[in-house]
């Protein structure tokens, strides 16, 4: 008898927790925020002229974080990890041998993308980071062209 007065006790926390770990996100993972981004490159026809600000940001289903950035001096690739906090995605960099970790970035989710809204400024100076748009993973892409 006593059995029958704490099952449903049991049963019930049991199936809250299971939700509660299946509907939260840990880490981003399973985010709607997991893809590559990157800008549009600028339009120069001239190749005397230097290149415009490049920007690309990758992030991982289980977490983790590729960030190219280049200022028109040459690119420079960082790695880490990222989170997804619902209205900010911020990237936490890996420190490199014996150098402290870069400062974290964090992005604001636009209509189609994200933009930096914390970033580096000694890396990009004056200059704010591009906007990013988010890229067609090659399934879409060949799903809407018919190869799937």
């Amino acid at each position: 008898m006593r059995i029958t007065k704490v099952f449903p006790f049991r049963f019930t926390g049991a199936a809250m927790v299971t939700l509660a770990l299946l509907s939260t996100p840990v880490f981003g993972f399973g985010s709607r925020y997991a893809g590559t981004y990157s800008s549009e490159a600028p339009d120069v026809t001239d190749p005397s002229l230097p290149a415009g600000p490049a920007f690309s940001v990758s992030l991982g289903p289980d977490g983790s974080a590729t960030v190219t950035q280049d200022t028109g001096k040459g690119a420079v690739t960082m790695f880490g990890h990222w989170t997804d906090a619902g209205s900010q995605i911020t990237v936490k960099f890996d420190a490199v041998g014996d150098k402290p970790a870069d400062p974290p970035m964090v992005f604001q989710p636009s209509h189609d993308g994200l933009q930096a809204v914390t970033w580096n400024h000694t890396f990009w100076g004056k200059t704010t980071p591009p906007p990013l748009k988010k890229e067609e993973s090659n399934w879409h892409a060949n799903k809407k062209h018919g190869f799937l």
